[in-house]
């Protein structure tokens, strides 16, 4: 039950984190005056940050789930 709950507490926020990231998108696409190539920038460098972030994330989910099988 905990696991069913933990897994629907995690689709929520990633479906809100997408939902976010998906007006991020249109919003600065929209704005008149920054050049294509400059939106292009941004976008790539949110995109690094994210994957970056969940990539941490994600190591650390690792050490602490083999911490957790040594004891």
């Amino acid at each position: 039950m905990l696991k069913i709950g933990y897994g629907l507490l995690v689709g929520s926020v990633l479906l809100l984190f997408g939902y976010a990231g998906f007006e991020l998108v249109r919003f600065l696409w929209r704005m008149h005056g920054i050049p294509p190539f400059l939106k292009w920038v941004i976008l790539i460098g949110v995109a690094g940050l994210v994957l970056t972030l969940a990539g941490l994330i994600w190591e650390r989910i690792k050490e602490v789930r083999g911490a957790s099988d040594h004891d």
